[in-house]
């Protein structure tokens, strides 16, 4: 290959796919997904558990490792989904704080604080609390606050627009959950990992909390993420093309973005 000219750039790492297999491999399956992502340059990939059914013990991952290994064509890792009672599946999976597990192709635990895609959600101080106080690895979250949710949905139920979706779940919304979660892994000196960050007010509520494992100097180890989406739309680009771009997180405001891309 004659690459004169070109310019040389290393395989990007997507830390947040939802392919559909198991249960919806018309959609998108391990394989087709995989191939997919190579072709724009992607050579990891990082799967998450809620399909149908959820991913939430070590038969379910064991055959989504089984399937990759023999379909894809990039690298690949795969989240466990937490639920509110599979903490001994969870254990099963990544070991506890006194002995971690390291199974190849598993990346950590996902939690959803929130209600989204899926059967997955886990917004109880308790339940939280006891995966963060008796699991190893990573935990990564989906960041809303299933309580402030509930209490706002009356307000916007009837709504048909499409900016009631950013407006329902707002940036506190997303604070409040993000806050939990850091209070957590400090509290239990827990790996932690907040997924898809999209507002403003959290990015800025983060300095001088998030960590690089080279700064934790034995603290809890926090990062973050954003989307591209997130860094390119604004509710502007969410009125004109309307549901494509509806997705939980919500595409925020320009303010938001600018922030993001600031910090």
């Amino acid at each position: 290959m004659d690459a004169t000219g070109l310019h040389l750039l290393p395989g990007a790492i997507d830390p947040q796919v939802h392919f559909r297999e198991p249960g919806q491999p018309e959609k998108e399956d391990l394989g087709s997904g995989s191939a997919a992502a190579v072709s724009g340059g992607i050579t990891s990939f990082l799967d998450m558990p809620n399909n149908n059914p959820a991913i939430t013990d070590l038969a379910g991952m064991q055959m989504k490792l089984d399937s990759a290994a023999n379909t894809c064509v990039n690298n690949f890792g795969f989240f466990i989904g937490a639920t509110p009672d599979n903490l001994q599946d969870l254990q099963e999976v990544v070991g506890t704080p006194q002995a971690p597990n390291s199974i190849p192709g598993i990346c950590g635990i996902k939690i959803f604080m929130g209600s989204s895609t899926g059967t997955l959600l886990v917004n109880e101080r308790e339940a939280l609390n006891q995966i963060f106080s008796s699991t190893g690895g990573l935990i990564a979250v989906h960041a809303e606050d299933e309580a402030r949710l509930n209490e706002r949905y009356p307000t916007f139920k009837d709504r048909t627009d499409m900016a009631a979706h950013a407006e329902w779940r707002d940036d506190v919304t997303a604070l409040l959950a993000t806050q939990l979660a850091v209070e957590l892994a400090e509290t239990h000196n827990h790996r932690l990992h907040v997924l898809h960050l999209t507002s403003g007010l959290e990015a800025d509520w983060l300095v001088g909390r998030t960590t690089l494992p080279s700064e934790a100097k034995g603290g809890a180890i926090i990062t973050t993420e954003t989307l591209p989406q997130h860094l390119t739309f604004t509710e502007t680009d969410v009125e004109r093309e309307g549901v494509r771009l509806k997705m939980n997180p919500p595409i925020r405001y320009q303010d938001d973005l600018d922030i993001l891309w600031r910090r």
